[in-house]
């Protein structure tokens, strides 16, 4: 990465924050860290940092207030939430947050949460990205070919509320209510998808983009109620955060 990345490490653990400190430095060496004991003495109108992992529970202020006195504020620095305690992430969207971890710290769960957050970094500073932007999203105008009703189309992903499989065939709920037909797998649309789209279902791919409101069994697309299977709820969680942190150029 070309920039300076600056990234600050806000717990009242001092181990805690060493060990988050270490392995930023494994992933992006030349990044430059600085910690804080806790969340009074980070607040202020001078913080500035590209990524902040931040403790939910400390003594005094806690993570979550400090966020969004932040936000007020109109900071936008990325956001990973470091927690003890899973369900308290639920409050993120308030904040932006794009990510967190919980402790003890996986590993491998680290290390994947600290390179996804210096993507956003790295799209936040590419010239190329900006101007994408500026001038509308690519994203938007990518697209597929299938062949649906004895005719080859090309759909626009962007256009696609959700799909769902029956049997051995796709359907498309379109954004103009057009549902399209095709035969295929879900998991082949999946992988073209990307980031935009979450399987939340064994039948279902949404796009993040339409999501209207959503709990830990359904997901309200334009009326619709879309079941989320067991255990996908906090992935979910962490895809839609991810997505509006990414479309928010934060």
């Amino acid at each position: 990465m070309d920039q300076d990345i600056k990234i600050a490490i806000c717990d009242d653990e001092k181990s805690i924050r060493d060990h988050i400190e270490k392995f930023v430095r494994e992933v992006e060496p030349k990044a430059t860290v600085e910690q804080y004991p806790d969340a009074s003495s980070m607040v202020s109108a001078s913080f500035d940092a590209d990524i902040l992992f931040l403790d939910i529970q400390m003594p005094g202020m806690d993570g979550m207030k400090a966020a969004r006195i932040l936000r007020t504020m109109g900071n936008k620095t990325i956001i990973v939430f470091v927690t003890a305690v899973e369900e308290y992430v639920f409050e993120a969207f308030d904040v932006g947050a794009v990510q967190y971890i919980v402790k003890p710290f996986d590993r491998n769960k680290l290390i994947e949460t600290i390179k996804k957050a210096l993507d956003l970094v790295k799209e936040k500073y590419d010239i190329n990205a900006a101007l994408l932007h500026a001038n509308g999203s690519e994203e938007a105008k990518r697209a597929i070919t299938i062949k649906s009703g004895g005719v080859n189309r090309r759909v626009i992903l962007s256009e696609i509320e959700y799909a769902e499989v029956l049997e051995h065939r796709i359907i498309l709920h379109m954004n103009d209510k057009e549902r399209i037909e095709y035969y295929g797998k879900m998991s082949d649309l999946e992988k073209i998808t990307g980031d935009d789209f979450f399987r939340v279902h064994r039948a279902y791919l949404i796009n993040l983009s339409y999501v209207k409101s959503y709990d830990a069994k359904t997901v309200n697309i334009s009326g619709d109620s879309i079941p989320v299977a067991r255990g996908k709820y906090p992935e979910l969680v962490k895809a839609y955060l991810y997505y509006h942190t990414r479309k928010e150029n934060l």
